[in-house]
């Protein structure tokens, strides 16, 4: 899955896992919905979803509040949403071209960073509403499914519930956790995997972890809504670079 990379590509790896493990850091978010992209600039968009295995299980199961679980009560209806909507997307992800997927992740991504430039809210009433979670999670975890891109969907939501830096973070954290669930059961039952390719993820864990570190150390001192802006600019640039390198 990993054979015959040469040393750009190695390089654009090691940037993608340094560079999402430290946004992951600083706004709590940002891990696959950065990495993710950059990473198919370079290989099929299967070999960077598991490249990113443990890479991002360890960055979230981190910042996950065992000791209180019912601060995610809340969240059941959204959660068994997107959990059905994960594995229906993730059907379509495995049963489509490279470069199509790798076009859908572009057009998700550029999408995403628009909405958040405008700051998009759901309506109190309707992100409440246990129907309206079930179903917008549903519809959430189809596309998460389907690209790969778990997070854009998901941040709208969690981020239009109004918590606090702390909940947000864990809520984020016992999110993305959760979806890699139904993620990686189909991935392993659509993918072959090898020994080799445990190891590289494996060895994916020190950059992407020692940069979350650093992230977690700056959080409180860099002001997140410019970090946020930097980010979504940079999403930009890289879904469209993404687009540019397999429709042109």
């Amino acid at each position: 899955m990993f054979s015959n990379l040469d040393q750009i590509s190695i390089v654009v790896i090691l940037f993608s896992l340094c560079l999402g493990g430290f946004t992951k850091g600083v706004i709590s978010w940002g891990f696959p919905v950065i990495s993710l992209p950059i990473l198919t600039i370079v290989l099929p968009p299967t070999s960077a979803l598991f490249l990113l295995f443990f890479p991002i299980i360890f960055a979230n199961i981190r910042e996950i509040n065992f000791k209180n679980l019912s601060y995610y009560k809340n969240l059941i209806p959204f959660s068994i949403g997107i959990f059905s909507g994960i594995l229906i997307g993730s059907y379509i992800f495995h049963n489509t071209k490279s470069e199509t997927i790798s076009i859908a992740i572009g057009v998700t991504i550029i999408i995403f960073a628009l909405i958040n430039f405008k700051g998009f809210k759901i309506n109190e009433v309707l992100v409440y509403n246990k129907l309206f979670g079930l179903l917008y999670g549903l519809f959430s975890g189809v596309i998460g499914g389907m690209t790969t891109v778990l997070g854009p969907l998901m941040i709208i939501y969690l981020v239009s519930l109004n918590l606090s830096k702390e909940r947000f973070s864990q809520n984020v954290s016992f999110l993305v956790f959760a979806t890699l669930i139904p993620l990686y059961i189909m991935f392993f039952i659509y993918q072959k995997v090898v020994v080799s390719d445990f190891l590289v993820t494996s060895l994916a864990l020190f950059p992407a972890m020692f940069m979350q570190y650093i992230g977690l150390k700056v959080r409180d001192k860099i002001p997140q809504k410019t970090f946020k802006n930097l980010t979504l600019i940079f999403l930009t640039f890289v879904g469209l670079l993404v687009l540019y390198k397999h429709i042109l």
